[in-house]
């Protein structure tokens, strides 16, 4: 079926079940506001009188199931639409066959192949390759687990249904299964009842691993080994070059409920995933492994490694061994088998906070090596897919699923060590020091021989905490070996010191093997000094020690959230494009092996977009093979729920790391658009910061006209929204901060203060030069375009009615309503579009066919604010019902935009 006649039937069942399980006098009155909102949108002014008065008159009861009706719709649309795009993905794979589809890992190499690449400037890029997803917990995804489940089985049932040939009984049978699967969406509750906890995060972040990425990884890994048998043949694909990490229990920045138990517990739920994950999959592998011995006999190296192995079989082994007797191969993966049967009884998180801790029972190389000498043993067309896809498994996920980073804040580090020293009477004002002197003095302590150190330092929770985590590090190195952690990521780093703290704070808890130090750059100020902070780490002889014991790799991570919200838009893209300029020639002057960290979330103001072109538009010489970015949120599942969508965007990545990378002659960019893009984004970050930080009553202002409370108080994750009282803009958290100005449609941070800087510009026909000549350019224009259709400033005048000052309310919106359409105006003069997204008419559309569905969730989400400012208690009982129709359209409008921070 066509896309259309999907969402009409999937639409038609909704509407059946409204009016089955609640009524249909209730499924007559969203009709009407769903009618009503059309011909709003079609310019009837009487319409949206009407809509304003409709939504007014809805008692509570009736407001919750409206908001969940239009909810409930956004949800099926979005499994329409994704089963659309698989749809015509694989019509693109036949109609392109057997050459490769565009973005594609195959398209990749055939480029390279056609503009002459030599084999070998292949075989060095895929040497340094090494690319990396990071998945968050940062709060942006606001639908259940549960929910998420119940959508996965009408995806399902969906895709059942648009079988060809199907009979027509069966059809019958599932469209009533289908209904009876909105039912259960339908009576499911889309908002959690308590505060998730951390542990509660770790688990949603490994059930995606588990159904979606522990299956498509392996598929891309296919992918580059049969692209490379096609256009380089003589060339070996890597073993181990994507792969998963993890900052869920293991990021305490801003979060006091990420302890090193929690991160302790954590582990031991990675390692049980993989543990668990693999032992199915050698289980089903070795029914596939009968390979007689009378046929294929052993190498020596195996019948070894079996007669070494025998004293310790267990019964289950020996039986199997009795009754498969000519067929070693089978017998060593149920070997294997056993082997992590046995090792998931391990009780990781209290061995790992023991006294007395006992070593690890089984390491990867006791899993990898077998596998490996079956693999050589046996002829290739026997083991290329089933053994194969399980090595790969075992390289990309080892016993750990995806590597946990361990996340924390600069001045809490620097507290922690500062009351160390003053306990020791080596310094008294540590945090208070300047940088030079803190890197002195850290510098001679690195140097010296360790103090002596309770186990327990420090008087302070904070600080006693903080030691926690580095003693957990360097037992988790010890017991289990280096594959279990990720690196150390600093937040706010603001000088070298901040790095040689964690150094020597993992020195003093003993760390026989320190991880990676990753300087994590934010702000604007901060990105632009984060090459000099870089040059005095590679100087300092302590530190280029730490770098050689990791073969001269340093990761550098910066941050697209906070610059945005530290400079707006135009600057904080601008500073990013040179900071990553300048960190990769600095990293080049030292020979080190750089790999830049983007922290994106999924909106365009969170560094989000098409992951293909914003890898392509990075500085050249930035990337060189090595790319690792942050999946957070709603992003990880709109991304990869789907499988057939999940393999197709990480063939994506994988296609713009490599042609990114690839040695090719670079045009350098003329110093005139440097200069141009510099002067405008100055301009830009005056215009951004007079209204975010020098308007007087704008935190006032923010705070009435969007839903920034009740955002704050939904269940959607364990983080606290603030670094302390909300004071200031710098003070809240960037998700929460894009979250409410996309939910009040403003979606201000996409696009503020862009067009103050354009506008600035010498002359229009320089724009457009840059626009044609700069992928960079043209990228940050085009991405602005999405952000500019999202935003709707008709919607947004319904939010600022809500503000009580009404008069400043009126000049805020005003400047706002008047950058909002300068910025469009330059932006559709530069790319000489006429109409925003033009070269994406398919999203346009989209867009634009949600718009009347979204608003009546937006004039409801108004309603509901009006009715809980003019409660007396905020927190009375009336105010729980107005709050649980707030948290449905606060989710509505997110699966609506599909976009939340």
């Amino acid at each position: 079926m066509e896309l259309s006649q999907n969402i009409h039937l999937l639409g038609d069942l909704l509407g059946r079940v409204i009016s089955e399980l609640e009524s249909p006098q209730l499924f007559k009155i969203e009709e009407n506001i769903r009618l009503l909102a059309k011909a709003r949108r079609a310019g009837d002014g009487v319409a949206a009188e009407r809509l304003l008065k409709e939504v007014a008159a809805l008692k509570n009861s009736d407001a919750r199931v409206i908001a969940a009706a239009f909810a409930a719709y956004f949800d099926l649309v979005n499994l329409a639409e994704e089963h659309q795009r698989v749809r015509l993905l694989r019509q693109r794979e036949d109609e392109s066959y057997p050459e490769p589809v565009r973005e594609s890992i195959g398209e990749a190499f055939a480029l390279l192949k056609k503009e002459g690449v030599s084999a070998e400037a292949v075989a060095a890029l895929l040497e340094n390759l090494f690319i990396e997803l990071v998945l968050t917990a940062h709060p942006t995804e606001a639908r259940r687990r549960t929910v998420l489940s119940h959508t996965e089985r009408i995806e399902t049932l969906l895709r059942l249904l648009n079988q060809d040939g199907l009979a027509r009984r069966k059809k019958e049978e599932t469209e009533t299964a289908l209904q009876n699967a909105i039912s259960a969406l339908w009576l499911t509750d889309r908002a959690r009842a308590d505060k998730l906890s951390v542990t509660d995060e770790v688990r949603t972040g490994l059930y995606f691993v588990e159904s979606f990425f522990w299956d498509t990884i392996p598929l891309i890994y296919r992918d580059l080994e049969e692209a490379l048998q096609k256009y380089y043949p003589t060339l070996k694909a890597p073993k181990d070059w994507l792969s998963l990490a993890s900052w869920i229990g293991g990021d305490r920045d801003g979060n006091p409920f990420v302890t090193a138990a929690v991160t302790a517990e954590t582990l031991r739920l990675h390692r049980g995933l993989a543990v668990e994950g693999h032992q199915k999959a050698l289980k089903e592998l070795a029914r596939q492994l009968s390979v007689s011995s009378n046929r294929i006999p052993p190498p020596q190296a195996l019948t070894e490694w079996i007669e070494k192995r025998r004293p310790g079989f267990s019964e289950h082994i020996a039986y199997i061994e009795k009754r498969y007797a000519h067929e070693p191969y089978r017998l060593i993966v149920a070997i294997l088998a056993n082997d992590l049967k046995e090792a998931s009884g391990d009780d990781m998180t209290s061995n790992l906070l023991s006294a007395s801790p006992h070593p690890a029972r089984l390491q990867l190389a006791d899993l990898l090596e077998p596998l490996q000498m079956i693999s050589a043993a046996l002829p290739a067309n026997l083991t290329h897919d089933e053994l194969q896809t399980v090595i790969n498994k075992v390289q990309v996920f080892g016993l750990r699923a995806a590597r946990l980073d361990l996340r924390e804040e600069s001045s809490r580090l620097n507290a922690a060590l500062g009351e160390i020293l003053r306990a020791l009477r080596i310094e008294n004002d540590f945090e208070n020091l300047s940088d030079s002197a803190r890197e002195t003095l850290l510098a001679r302590l690195l140097s010296e021989p360790l103090p002596a150190l309770s186990s327990h330092p420090g008087v302070t929770s904070a600080s006693a905490e903080t030691w926690a985590l580095f003693q957990l590090i360097a037992r988790v190195y010890a017991i289990y070996g280096t594959d279990l952690l990720g690196p150390v990521v600093i937040s706010m780093t603001r000088s070298a010191a901040d790095v040689l703290t964690v150094l020597l704070l993992a020195k003093w808890a003993g760390c026989k093997t320190i991880p990676q130090i990753v300087p994590l750059f934010e702000t604007i100020e901060d990105l632009k000094d984060a090459a000099g902070i870089l040059e005095l780490l590679f100087n300092s002889p302590v530190y280029r020690a730490h770098l050689e014991a990791h073969q001269n790799k340093q990761m550098v991570m910066i941050g697209y959230s906070d610059s945005n919200k530290d400079g707006g838009y135009l600057m904080a893209n601008w500073a990013l494009y040179q900071a990553q300029e300048e960190i990769a020639q600095m990293a080049q002057k030292y020979a080190i092996r750089l790999t830049l960290f983007h922290g994106r979330g999924g909106t365009i103001a969170r560094g989000g977009g098409p992951a293909n072109n914003a890898i392509r538009a990075q500085p050249p010489g930035s990337v060189n093979g090595r790319f690792r970015l942050t999946e957070q949120g709603e992003i990880i599942a709109s991304r990869y729920s789907n499988p057939d969508i999940a393999h197709r965007h990480l063939g994506q990545i994988v296609n713009a790391v490599l042609l990114a990378s690839a040695p090719r002659a670079v045009e350098s960019i003329p110093q005139k658009w440097r200069e141009t893009l510099s002067e405008m984004s100055k301009v830009g970050k005056e215009a951004y910061r007079a209204l975010v930080y020098e308007t007087p009553g704008f935190i006032q202002f923010w705070e009435a006209a969007t839903p920034l409370d009740e955002i704050k108080r939904l269940q959607i994750g364990s983080r606290p929204s603030a670094r302390g009282r909300l004071g200031a803009v710098n003070q809240i958290r960037s998700i929460p901060w894009v979250f409410s100005w996309m939910q009040s449609r403003f979606n201000l941070p996409g696009w503020y203060s862009l067009g103050a800087g354009l506008s600035a510009a010498p002359d229009l026909s320089l724009l457009q030069e840059m626009y044609d000549g700069w992928l960079f350019f043209r990228t940050l224009l085009n991405n602005s375009e999405m952000s500019l259709l999202k935003a709707d400033m008709d919607i947004s005048a319904l939010y600022v009615s809500l503000a009580p000052d009404e008069k400043l309310a009126d000049k805020i919106f005003n400047s706002i309503r008047s950058e909002y359409e300068r910025t469009k105006e330059m932006t559709l003069k530069i790319s000489r579009h006429q109409t925003l997204l033009e070269l994406e008419p398919v999203t346009r559309q989209a867009v634009q066919l949600r718009n009347p569905y979204v608003d009546p969730l937006n004039y409801i989400q108004v309603e509901m604010l009006q009715r809980l400012r003019a409660l007396k208690d905020p927190e009375c009982a009336e105010a729980k019902p107005l709050r649980e129709v707030m948290a449905l359209t606060i989710n509505g409008i997110a699966a609506g935009l599909r976009n939340t921070g």
